[in-house]
């Protein structure tokens, strides 16, 4: 576990413990996959305690999170109008012409429409300055001898 429920609660996290540890294993799986299991090796344990490294989970987390929550929301597909495929309308009314959307923010709905890319940027952002004892970087794309 890279980052710890108290950790996760002293950054400002708000999730009860089991909706965490879900998120926090589906954030590491992401960063295992975006570092080749490179945190698995004992030459990155040194890693595992830095700064750069609980953040990325605790923002990965938060954007879980609100993906979560965009979707349970309302977003997407008319949230079972059936007919209707606008994004962010959770209720309609014919006859007294009324529309009611999903209150989230035009920033919200873009990081949600961007899909992976959001994650990859915010994995870059905090784990690029990662290197090990040997110099070698933890986002480097390709295989070190001896991997």
């Amino acid at each position: 576990m890279y980052l710890t429920y108290e950790e996760y609660l002293a950054y400002g996290g708000t999730l009860d413990e089991t909706s965490f540890q879900d998120l926090e294993f589906d954030a590491e799986s992401t960063i295992n996959w975006y570092t080749f299991n490179r945190l698995f090796k004992s030459e990155w344990s040194a890693a595992l305690q830095t700064e750069q490294l609980k953040r990325c989970v605790y923002q990965l987390i938060r954007l879980k999170q609100l993906e979560n929550e965009l979707l349970l929301g309302g977003l997407g597909g008319g949230s079972g109008l059936g007919w209707k495929t606008e994004p962010g309308i959770v209720k309609e009314s014919n006859d007294g012409v009324t529309t009611e959307y999903n209150a989230v923010s035009s920033g919200d709905l873009l990081a949600y429409a961007q899909g992976t890319r959001p994650r990859k940027e915010l994995i870059d952002r905090y784990l690029s300055s990662i290197i090990n004892d040997l110099g070698r970087r933890l986002l480097y794309r390709g295989i070190y001898p001896g991997e």
